[in-house]
């Protein structure tokens, strides 16, 4: 039994960003799709809210991707999810406590639009899905990169040029 908790535990951890990750991912993958497939801008916010009748994009610092997201299509080109754009999807919480893990971007962003051709807006963004509080072990961290020209891939290494 304590060889095994500590390898059951670590697996659990790794699960659960894995899934984070592949949520996270798909999500982005399918903004830009969208965004091309549509031909106009479409926005992936942090949401405190997403599965509310009215949900809302995230403006305060401090609550990460890991409470949830929307993506939509916006219709105003604001980058602020109102009654003209229209709601595609959401993402509920991921973490409902920060330290089960929490997902972080680098430059910090609230948002991240791609326009009809499926490019970003900006530079080069970096969204850390980090491990739980109580974990040590750095190797359960991931990464998703995001090029400007809009292409988003996984990697285990702070987003290193390969």
């Amino acid at each position: 039994t304590s060889i095994a908790a500590p390898t059951f535990g670590n697996l659990i951890i790794t699960t659960k960003i894995s899934q984070a990750t592949s949520a996270l991912h798909a999500s982005l993958l399918f903004a830009r799709s969208e965004a091309l497939k549509r031909g106009r801008n479409v926005v992936i916010c942090r949401s405190v809210n997403p599965s509310a009748i009215a949900p809302s994009c995230a403006t305060a610092p401090g609550a990460g991707w890991g409470q949830g997201w929307i993506i939509y299509v916006d219709e105003d080109e604001n980058k602020k999810f109102t009654n003209a754009d229209i709601l595609i999807r959401m993402q509920d919480a991921i973490f409902s406590k920060e330290a089960q893990g929490n997902i972080t971007s680098s430059p910090s962003r609230n948002y991240i639009s791609y326009n009809p051709t499926g490019q970003t807006f900006g530079s080069f963004i970096r969204l850390t899905i980090r491990r739980p509080a109580n974990d040590t072990h750095t190797s359960h961290d991931t990464f998703i990169c995001i090029a400007s020209g809009g292409r988003a891939r996984v990697d285990n290494d702070t987003c290193s040029s390969k």
